[in-house]
């Protein structure tokens, strides 16, 4: 056979690859795929085994075609006839008639050789003769037909020649119909597939071209890429073109077809890839990308795209460091031997307070043939590092470089120290934030007095500017202080802030008071009590009820200093149980005494109450009280009144000569004590 290292050529790239393929299409045995694609005046048909074994079946008996016409101008037929459109089972072509394809079509090579050929390159074993044997064998199958449909796929002749094509040239607009294709006989005790494909030339589309054309050039050479998944269903294979005249005329950048396959377990590839090498970085190029249909046809060109090589930079400088002078400049000197004479146009230097990250531009422009460079206003640290670079980019950097300049200049002491405390005592203490550029932290420091030594709470600087702390509550000290310190990137320390004074939360409850005793006077029951023994107190509550009754009622809210109170709200010959609480200043109240009980003896005289007449006034909602002047001389008039919890309240008290009072108070009842009444 003609052409035998040519052919082994194809077959060594393909096989590279196409074993993936094979492996995708191996889905069931003597299953057959059917494709179509209708054109204006004709219906060319696809098809393809998916197994080794319906491969020989269809290579050994032939394949059929039939048509049934089922639509004619939009109706359906209601009488269906099928037709046999091939006369002859379409099978292999015989090996003599290849040999002129061959000379003209390199994939005509592989599929003679698959289809004829002794054997096809499948390498022995002789030290396990049985067992590779059967593995060869298995694997020459797998070849044989994996390259067989390859080149069938990338060659519209080729597939004709291997009885896996068919042109319906006998077809009419508006008619639609269906194909049938099976094996042309099948053996006994074998089933085998069959395929059909509904279509008619109205389905005709244009192949689009291929889309999202990109180009990323290096240096002599560049990388096109093109979507190649959402086209996948149109072309099995592409060309790639390039121009360098502009785009005046293009040729083909490669001698077979791109074939973009992906290797079993890996996620499909969605883009096409192609790489080229480039003459030069000054001549302008352009490319385009071409689809080839399973069916041999040339999609339009995709749209041009244009592009330069880039002149890439892989020497780089080499770097050292030194301080020049008292004012702490910094001189930088590289080397740059370029011994790869690449086209270097200058020098850009780099600055960061970090090694590895943050580093800023400090002098870009720099002529290629200088090697010195000062940074006048140097960082405290500074890490510097440099490159080359052109109009296509930069070069690698050098490795980072540090240098540090001497500080013995504290930090600003920090201002506006505060903080607040919680009910739990937690602290959170806040402050500005320093201004120096080489600040490195704060510490905090904490005390219980202005004048002892304050411990401190950070044990390393802290980088924010806020710090939160806990302190004890159930404590005598009062107050807790605060203050910090800055310091610098050399540790260097600022004086110490302003002392913050705070008042620790007061949740402790003061100690409860004393009733002494309780004495009954003419007009009403004197209380008297020792003072709660705390500091902080903010007042006292009186409480009072009546013997046998549970309700307490709150009737004084007295001062913190006082230490009797004059009850001449109660009746003769009642008993009254009183009970006293301390209130501090943060609101916590002390435990309640004891309730002492005290009884009013007062006058048993009933002409020191008076039973007024009551007049209400319904228009303007006030009650009249009116009275007659007693027989006994009176200092004062205490009026009362019944609430509506059914207790006697205190109203107002007026003067001897008067004989009558307005109210708005809706009470129910109401009575007056003739106060300092004499007989």
């Amino acid at each position: 056979m003609k052409n035998n290292f040519k052919i082994l050529i194809i077959v060594v790239l393909v096989s590279i690859c196409y074993p993936f393929i094979c492996s995708a299409q191996k889905l069931e045995e003597y299953e057959i795929r059917l494709l179509a694609r209708p054109t204006a005046d004709s219906i060319m048909l696809r098809w393809a085994p998916l197994d080794f074994a319906m491969w020989q079946l269809g290579n050994k008996h032939g394949y059929k075609l039939t048509r049934t016409l089922m639509i004619r101008e939009g109706e359906y037929i209601e009488t269906m006839n099928e037709e046999l459109l091939t006369a002859e089972p379409l099978k292999p072509k015989p090996l003599n008639q290849w040999e002129e394809l061959v000379d003209t079509d390199d994939y005509a090579g592989v599929v003679a050789q698959a289809i004829y050929g002794d054997d096809f390159e499948v390498s022995s074993d002789n030290s396990k003769p049985e067992m590779m044997s059967i593995v060869n064998r298995a694997r020459e199958q797998e070849n044989r037909f994996g390259f067989a449909l390859f080149a069938a796929d990338q060659s519209l002749k080729v597939a004709e020649y291997s009885g896996l094509y068919f042109c319906d040239k006998n077809v009419k607009k508006g008619d639609k119909y269906l194909y049938r294709l099976m094996l042309a006989e099948t053996p006994k005790g074998v089933k085998v597939d069959t395929a059909f494909y509904f279509t008619g030339s109205d389905e005709y589309m244009p192949l689009p071209a291929p889309t999202n054309v990109k180009a990323e050039p290096g240096d002599k050479e560049v990388t096109i890429t093109w979507d190649n998944q959402s086209q996948e269903e149109f072309y099995g294979s592409y060309w790639i073109e390039k121009s360098i005249n502009g785009g005046a005329s293009f040729e083909k950048a490669h001698e077979l077809p791109l074939v973009n396959t992906t290797p079993e377990g890996y996620d499909e590839s969605k883009f096409g890839l192609f790489i080229d090498s480039l003459a030069n970085n000054k001549q302008t190029y352009q490319y385009r990308v071409i689809g080839i249909s399973l069916f041999g046809e040339l999609s339009p060109p995709s749209k041009v795209v244009e592009l330069k090589g880039k002149n890439r930079i892989t020497s780089i400088p080499r770097l050292k460091l030194e301080k020049i002078s008292e004012e702490s400049e910094v001189k930088i000197d590289w080397e740059f031997t370029n011994d790869k004479n690449e086209l270097v146009e200058g020098f850009k230097i780099f600055r960061s307070k970090k090694y590895a990250e943050g580093f800023e531009l400090l002098k870009d422009s720099i002529p290629v043939m200088q090697r010195s460079f000062t940074d006048k206003q140097p960082l405290l640290t500074g890490y510097y590092r440099i490159q080359a670079y052109n109009s296509d980019g930069g070069g690698p950097y050098c490795i980072p470089k540090m240098k540090q300049l001497i500080d013995s200049i504290p930090p600003s002491i920090p201002l506006g120290l505060k903080a607040v405390v919680d009910t739990t005592g937690r602290v959170k203490l806040t402050w500005t934030k320093n201004t120096d550029a080489d600040i490195f932290g704060y510490r905090v420091y904490r005390g219980n007095s202005r004048h002892e030594e304050f411990s401190q709470l950070t044990n390393k600087a802290i980088k924010q500017a806020f710090f939160y702390d806990h302190i004890a509550l159930k404590t005598l000290t009062k107050k807790v202080f605060y203050k910090i310190v800055a310091v610098d990137q050399r540790q260097n320390q600022s004086g110490f802030s302003e002392i913050f004074e705070m008042e620790r939360p007061d949740i402790v409850p003061p100690a409860s008071p004393f009733i002494k005793k309780i004495i009954s006077e003419d007009n009403g029951l004197d209380i008297k009590w020792i003072r709660s023994s705390s500091d902080d107190v903010d007042k006292q509550l009186l409480y009072r009820n009546i013997k046998g009754k549970k309700d307490w009622s709150l009737i004084k809210n007295i001062s913190a200093d006082s230490t009797h109170f004059f009850d001449q709200t109660v009746e003769p010959d009642m008993t009254y149980r009183y009970l006293l609480l301390a209130v501090d200043k943060a609101g916590n109240e002390s435990k309640p005494t004891t309730p002492v009980a005290g009884k009013f003896n007062g006058r048993n005289r009933d002409n020191l109450w008076i039973l007024p007449k009551v007049k209400r006034r319904n228009k303007t909602k006030e009650t009249l009280l009116q009275w007659e002047t007693p027989n006994f001389k009176v200092n004062r008039y205490m009026i009362y009144y019944k609430n509506k919890d059914g207790l006697w309240r205190l109203l107002d008290g007026v003067a001897p000569n008067n004989h009558e009072y307005v109210t708005k108070v809706a009470g129910t009842e109401f009575k007056i004590f003739c106060k300092g009444g004499i007989l």
